[in-house]
């Protein structure tokens, strides 16, 4: 898990998630409270997307996040 702030200033937690149909990506959840996101991955294997997670860049997340859709 890491934790990022974005562009507006507010703070995220992300993690490592799988859909149903084992598509890994990336949870946003607001540390503030409210409503997670959730971004494709290219990874395939969760070893290759803690890799891909551990390389991104605060910034590359806050892109990710604007991207992202809400998770249901």
């Amino acid at each position: 898990m890491r934790s990022f702030t974005d562009a507006a200033g507010l703070r995220w937690d992300v993690m490592l998630g799988k859909e149903s149909w084992g598509t890994i990506v990336l949870l946003f959840s607001p540390a503030s409270g409210g409503a997670a996101r959730t971004s494709i991955m290219r990874a395939e294997t969760m070893l290759g997307a803690t890799a891909e997670l551990d390389a991104l860049t605060d910034d590359q997340l806050g892109e990710l996040l604007r991207d992202s859709r809400p998770w249901a």
